[in-house]
């Protein structure tokens, strides 16, 4: 295998294990290797055999036999039922028995790879300090509180990325939505884009693309306005969540980069998103 594909599985390895509270000992139990072979695993050094990535697939209930080519998984709902009452191991700081979820880190992946491509060293510190892990970014489905999704815009505020200039970003997908990014780039209609985005049940919009070039509409799912209320960042959060399919049809080319304007146009419910298709 390439490396970049053993640094991929690496990187799930690793944050699967983390995620469940594991050991390299106790993984390794479970998988029936040696420690040594997960050492090296998630060192990069050296690629499962196919028999043990099977394995690993089945025994942590993960949906894509494929996601090493990707950077990314997607566990089984089941698994983040305890994060009520024994928290999330990835995010240690952060309080999950409310269930204030308001997305999954599918909806800032793409804003992740761009921090660690250009603000790499000063965020990682940052997830340190805030006890984030950096695993918990390669679990695509793993549900974002309010409070979660405040202290990550903070970085972005603090590093001038406000909510005009979030518009601007220039960002990569292909990590978010996987192999459903090939799709979206040799497909010609824009319907295909909405209903691979409003697949993601954790989200707190819907996105509504009437079949006109150049706009979509923005809805909010009324059982979470609490949430959104609660945001300390909801200028940016939010006009990030309304921006989402425009940064998406950018980056598989099928608009071009001017600028959206966002419009209001039903208070705290409906908004109208334009732009040059």
């Amino acid at each position: 295998m390439s490396k970049e594909i053993n640094s991929s599985i690496a990187c799930l390895f690793k944050s699967t294990r983390k995620f469940h509270r594991l050991q390299q000992t106790e993984f390794s139990a479970i998988l029936g290797v040696t420690q040594g072979t997960i050492s090296k695993i998630e060192s990069g050094s050296m690629s499962p055999e196919l028999g043990l990535w099977f394995k690993f697939l089945r025994a942590f209930n993960i949906q894509d036999p494929y996601c090493f080519t990707y950077y990314g998984l997607e566990l089984n709902e089941s698994a983040f039922q305890t994060l009520k009452t024994e928290g999330a191991a990835l995010a240690s700081g952060f309080d999950f028995s409310k269930e204030n979820y308001i997305f999954s880190v599918r909806k800032i992946r793409p804003l992740y790879d761009f921090l660690v491509k250009n603000h790499s060293k000063t965020f990682e510190a940052f997830l340190k300090q805030n006890g984030i892990a950096k695993e918990i970014f390669y679990i695509l489905n793993h549900p974002i509180t309010t409070e979660l999704a405040d202290t990550f815009f903070s970085f972005l505020e603090d590093n001038k990325i406000n909510a005009k200039s979030v518009a601007l970003l220039d960002l990569n997908f292909d990590h978010a939505l996987g192999r459903q990014m090939k799709q979206l780039a040799s497909s010609e209609s824009s319907g295909d884009l909405f209903t691979i985005i409003n697949n993601d049940e954790d989200s707190i919009l819907e996105y509504e693309f009437t079949g006109t070039k150049g706009e979509y509409f923005v809805n909010l799912k009324k059982k979470n306005l609490s949430f959104v209320k609660s945001l300390e960042k909801s200028d940016l959060v939010m006009n990030y969540n309304f921006l989402y399919p425009y940064h998406v049809m950018k980056s598989t080319k099928s608009i071009k980069g001017s600028a959206p304007v966002i419009h209001e146009i039903k208070k705290d419910q409906r908004w109208q998103v334009t732009f040059a298709a």
